[in-house]
């Protein structure tokens, strides 16, 4: 009865990447300890705000620089390599910031009473600190997942392997992010001439 619908997958502009990069690096950045590792979790690995503050000391093998959890969109497991700069990150915030609890969530409150965060929130203002000028309808955090799945693309990553990254069932919303990789699009492309239309002009009608 209608069309399928298709969106524009929204990422993360090259102006946007360096400016995160140089607070994510500057030790005298804006950002808590806490919110680096947050967005080095969304930009290296590919994980959402809802798994993010539900990572649990558990979840993080350091002995085979891997993080292991259930997704709780989906309820798929997933056992992901996690880059240094990320383990670096989450050591440095577990060591130097996060309060001491015995409660087994990695990310917990800043303030008193210091328990697991209840909603995603946090994650969200972890953007927004580092970009306080980006201003994006409808693109929140999970921005950071999409950048991380269209940048595994366009770096020659298989669609399987980013699959298996992002914890899909199946490449259906991986091949989204294929529609940015203008350099393998190109590759695509159809000779008109061998499809029997007619180029006329400058732009051709």
């Amino acid at each position: 009865t209608s069309a399928p619908k298709e969106t524009i997958v929204v990422v993360l502009t090259e102006s946007e990447m360096t400016e995160l990069k140089e607070q994510l690096e500057r030790d005298n950045s804006r950002l808590s300890l806490r919110k680096k590792a947050m967005l080095l979790l969304g930009l290296k690995m590919g994980l959402r705000s809802s798994d993010i503050v539900n990572l649990e000391i558990d979840d993080v093998h350091w002995d085979t620089s891997a993080i292991r959890f259930i997704q709780k969109k989906t309820a798929v497991e997933v056992n992901l390599p996690m880059p240094a700069e990320v383990a670096n990150a989450l050591y440095r915030y577990i060591v130097k910031e996060r309060p001491e609890s015995e409660n087994p969530k990695v990310f917990l409150r800043a303030k008193a009473p210091y328990c697991e965060l209840e909603t995603t929130s946090a994650c969200a203002d972890a953007l927004d600190a580092a970009l306080p000028g980006r201003d994006v309808k409808g693109s929140g955090f999970h921005v950071t997942r999409k950048t991380f799945a269209t940048n595994k693309l366009r770096n020659g990553a298989d669609p399987d392997e980013v699959k298996e990254m992002l914890g899909h069932r199946d490449r259906a919303n991986v091949h989204k992010y294929l529609s940015l990789d203008e350099r393998r699009m190109k590759l695509c492309c159809l000779d008109l001439s061998e499809r029997a239309i007619q180029m006329e002009g400058r732009f051709g009608r």
